[in-house]
C-alpha cells in the first residue's frame, strides 16, 4: 500500500562525514557499499543535511526504519510498505536510524534519531527487510548519501573530563538516583537508575541532577588514579559520598560531625576491604529499615542496634554507628553477594559504571590467571577449548572477588564469568522500555539432525503462560538468517553449527559482524564455537546471549538448550539460566555468556529459589538458595514453612522423603539433586515412593 504526501524542499550545504559519527550511526554501513566515494555539495539532496557523500553502486542496503520514497519529478512521497518497482526518474529514499546520544570522545549513552537520504535515478526496485531497505538499481550508477539533522530522544547525562578529578565528580553525583537517604535505600524499589556518564572536554551536570544530589556529609578521599576510583564507586554510590581526589596513597572515608576517619589498605587489599564495607553497611540497612521477617533480632541485640533509633540518625551518624558494630557478628550473617564485576579501568569503561552501580555490583580490578592448554584440559576434560577464541592464551580465570555471579569487563576470554562490553550496557539501556507487551521469539534450526531440540524448546516456549509469539524456521539461508537477527526479536534460539567465519547456513556462513544492526535483544547460539559470533551480535546491538567455546555433542547441546529455554521462560537471567542449565552435562564449561549476563528476558520469578537436595540417613538435606543478580535488598518467599529470606541467603532443612516430595510437587523450581539438574515436579515423580 502506498500513501501520498507533500515533500519538503529545504537544502543545506553538506560538510563531509566525521569518522566518529560514522561509527555511531548506520551511515558507515551505507558508505562501505559505495565505490569511488567523495564529498559533494548538500544541494544534491533536497533535504536539510549536515553531510553528503557521492559514490557508485548497483545495490545498496540501508539500515533503519520508517522508509519513505519521494519522486523528485512529481513531488510525491511514498511510504514503503511492500516491495516496489520504480520507473525511470529521480528518487529519494529516506530512512530513520538510531545513533548514539551526543558527541563525546567515548561514544555516549542514550539514543538519537536521524534520517539517512539516498538520492538515485530509476529504474530500480526497493525491498524492506527486518533491519532496513534494499535498493537495487538496473546498473551501477552514482548515488548521493546525505545525513539529516539528528534529534535526541535519550536521557540527560553527566559529562566530565577524562581526568581522575572529572571521574570523581561523576561518581559524586551517582547517588542522585536514591529516593531516600535512610536505611530503606537498601530496598531496590528505593534506588533509581544512576545518571548516565560520558566524557568530554568540559564538565556538564544537568541542573535537576545537581539539585537532587544528596548532601550526606560523607566523603571519600581517593588517590589520583583511575583504579582507585573504579573500586570505590559502589561505596560512594551507596553512601551518597562526595568523592575527592587527593594527593595521598590510600583511600580514606570520613563523615562530617562524627569521629569517622577510616583509612583503607593499599592495592590489592583495598578491593576486599571496600567490598566488605559495602556488604556490611548494606546488610545492616536491610536489618533496620523495618522489622521484616528476615530480620535477625539476635544480631540486632548483639550489635546493640535499635532499628527505630538508627533510622532517626543522619547518613553520617548512621555510618558512624554501623562502623562501631563488631565485625565478626555481622560478617558471619551477611548473605552471599549477588554480583561482582572484574574490570580493566579506563575512561571508556567508566561509561559502564552507572549500569554496574544500578545492579549494586562490587568492582574489582581484572586480575586473572591465564589458562594454558593443560589448565583447560583439567577444567573441561576436553582439548577443544581453543576453538572460538583467536588466542587460547587469552583465556583467563578471574581470581579474587565475592559474588555468585561474576562479570568480566576487560580484555581476554573469561571462564565462569560473563564477558561484557560497554556496548552491552548501552544496548540494554535502549531496551529499557518495550513498545509491545507480546514477546517475539524465533527458533531457527539449521541442522536437521538436531530437530529434537527444536521440537523440545519450541514446546517449552509455547507452553509458557506468557504473551509471546513463537516462530520456528528451518534451513535458513544467510540472507534469511540475517533478516531474523536484524528484525525485532526479543530472543533468537539458533540450533546448528558454526565455523570460524560465521553461523552455518545451506548456502554458506553468516558472519554476524556483517549485519546492518542486530535488533534481537537476546539469543542462544547453540552451535559449536559460537563465542565470537555472539560477541559480534553484542557489538551490533544485542544485550546478552549464550554461546559455546568449543565443539559440543549434539546430545549435550539439546540437554543444555532445553533446560536453558525453560529457565529463561521462567524469568531467570541469562547468566543464572546458563549456570544451571549447563550442569546437565560434564563439559559444562564449554558454554558461556556474552553481553550483560544479569539481563533477563522476562521479569524475574516471584521467588527465584534454587533447591539443592542430597540424601541423608533417613531423609534428605534440602538447601534453598535465593539469588538473583537484580534483586539486591529484596526478600523472597521460600518453599518451606512460609519463610522469607533476603536475596543471597541459603537456608538448610532436614526433611523426610514424603515432605520433600510434597514441597517439590507444590512448587515449580530448578533443583540440583546429587549434582544433576532437574525440575522440581520431575524429581518429585522420581522420588515419590508411590510412583
Amino acid at each position: 500500500m502506498v500513501s501520498w504526501g507533500v515533500t519538503e524542499t529545504a537544502t543545506e550545504q553538506g560538510t563531509g562525514i566525521d569518522p566518529a559519527r560514522q561509527r555511531d550511526s548506520g551511515v558507515s554501513t551505507v558508505l562501505a557499499q559505495l565505490d569511488d566515494r567523495r564529498k559533494c555539495s548538500g544541494e544534491a539532496i533536497p533535504r536539510a543535511t549536515t553531510d553528503c557523500i557521492r559514490g557508485r553502486t548497483a545495490r545498496l542496503r540501508v539500515p533503519g526504519t520508517d522508509p519513505t520514497v519521494t519522486s523528485l519529478d512529481c513531488d510525491a512521497q511514498y511510504a514503503l510498505a511492500s516491495a516496489s518497482e520504480l520507473p525511470e526518474g529521480a528518487f529519494l529514499l529516506s530512512v530513520t536510524v538510531r545513533t548514539a546520544d551526543g558527541a563525546t570522545e567515548d561514544g555516549p549513552f542514550g539514543t538519537r534519531r536521524e534520517r539517512i537520504h539516498v538520492r538515485f535515478d530509476g529504474a530500480a526496485s526497493l525491498r524492506s527487510t527486518g533491519g532496513g531497505t534494499v535498493l537495487s538499481l538496473w546498473d551501477a550508477q552514482r548515488v548521493a548519501v546525505g545525513i539529516g539533522e539528528s534529534t535526541s530522544v535519550g536521557p540527560a547525562h553527566i559529562q566530565v573530563p577524562r581526568t581522575p578529578e572529572g571521574l570523581a565528580t561523576g561518581l559524586s553525583h551517582m547517588s542522585a538516583a536514591h529516593h531516600t537517604l535512610g536505611p530503606s535505600r537498601s530496598h531496590p524499589g528505593q534506588r533509581g537508575h544512576p545518571p548516565l556518564l560520558t566524557t568530554g572536554e568540559t564538565t556538564s551536570v544537568p541542573t535537576d541532577l545537581a539539585n537532587t544530589k544528596p548532601e550526606t556529609g560523607i566523603e571519600l578521599l581517593v588517590p589520583p588514579c583511575i583504579e582507585s576510583l573504579f573500586v570505590v564507586a559502589p561505596l560512594a554510590y551507596y553512601l551518597g559520598a562526595d568523592v575527592t581526589v587527593d594527593d595521598r596513597m590510600r583511600v580514606a572515608l570520613t563523615a562530617e560531625g562524627t569521629d569517622v576517619y577510616h583509612e583503607f589498605s593499599s592495592f590489592p587489599e583495598v578491593q576486599d576491604e571496600i567490598a566488605d564495607t559495602v556488604q556490611r553497611l548494606f546488610y545492616l540497612d536491610c536489618l533496620v529499615r523495618r522489622m521484616n521477617p528476615e530480620s535477625d533480632p539476635e544480631l540486632l541485640d548483639r550489635c546493640s542496634l535499635d532499628p527505630a533509633a538508627v533510622r532517626s540518625l543522619s547518613p553520617a551518624g548512621r555510618l558512624e554507628r554501623y562502623l562501631a558494630t563488631p565485625d565478626e557478628a555481622v560478617d558471619a550473617a551477611v548473605p552471599e553477594w549477588h554480583l561482582s564485576t572484574h574490570t580493566q579501568p579506563s575512561f571508556e569503561r567508566a561509561r559502564c559504571l552507572p549500569f554496574l552501580l544500578d545492579s549494586l555490583s562490587l568492582v574489582y580490578l581484572s586480575d586473572g590467571a591465564e589458562l594454558e592448554r593443560c589448565d583447560l584440559l583439567e577444567k573441561t576434560l576436553s582439548d577443544s577449548y581453543t576453538r572460538g577464541a583467536a588466542d587460547p592464551t587469552a583465556m583467563v580465570e578471574p581470581t579474587g572477588g565475592v559474588g555468585r555471579v561474576h562479570g568480566w569487563l576487560a580484555p581476554g576470554t573469561p571462564i565462569d564469568a560473563f564477558k561484557t562490553t560497554p556496548s552491552a550496557y548501552e544496548n540494554r539501556y535502549r531496551y529499557r522500555t518495550k513498545e509491545t507487551e507480546k514477546l517475539q521469539l524465533s527458533v531457527v534450526l539449521n541442522d536437521m539432525e538436531m530437530s529434537d531440540e527444536r521440537r523440545a524448546v519450541s514446546e517449552i516456549y509455547r507452553a509458557a503462560d506468557l504473551p509471546m509469539d513463537v516462530t520456528v524456521r528451518d534451513q535458513l539461508t544467510t540472507d534469511a538468517l540475517a533478516d531474523v537477527f536484524e528484525s525485532e526479536n526479543d530472543f533468537v534460539h539458533f540450533i546448528g553449527h558454526c565455523e570460524d567465519d560465521g553461523l552455518c547456513c545451506p548456502d554458506g556462513t553468516l558472519a554476524t559482524s556483517s549485519l546492518a544492526e542486530s535488533r534481537t535483544r537476546t539469543f542462544f547460539l547453540n552451535a559449536c564455537g559460537s563465542y565470537q559470533q555472539g560477541l559480534d551480535l553484542i557489538e551490533q546491538g544485542s544485550v546478552a546471549g549464550a554461546v559455546t567455546f568449543a565443539d559440543v555433542l549434539d546430545s549435550h547441546a539439546a540437554m543444555v538448550g532445553t533446560a536453558f529455554a525453560r529457565l529463561l521462560s521462567n524469568g531467570f537471567s541469562i547468566q543464572r539460566a546458563l549456570q544451571l542449565a549447563r550442569r546437565r552435562i560434564m563439559m559444562s564449561k564449554d558454554y558461556a555468556v556474552v553481553g550483560d549476563g544479569t539481563y533477563a528476558l522476562l521479569p524475574g520469578p516471584a521467588d527465584p529459589v534454587v533447591a539443592m537436595v542430597s540424601e541423608t540417613d533417613g531423609g534428605y538435606e534440602l538447601v534453598c538458595e535465593v539469588m538473583t543478580p537484580q534483586g539486591a535488598g529484596e526478600s523472597y518467599d521460600l518453599p518451606v514453612d512460609g519463610e522469607r529470606a533476603l536475596n543471597g541467603t541459603s537456608t538448610e532443612h532436614t526433611v523426610s522423603a514424603a515432605r520433600l516430595v510434597d514441597i517439590l510437587e507444590s512448587n515449580s523450581l530448578p533443583v540440583i539433586f546429587d549434582g544433576d539438574f532437574h525440575w522440581s515436579e520431575d524429581l518429585a515423580a522420581r522420588l515419590d515412593p508411590g510412583f
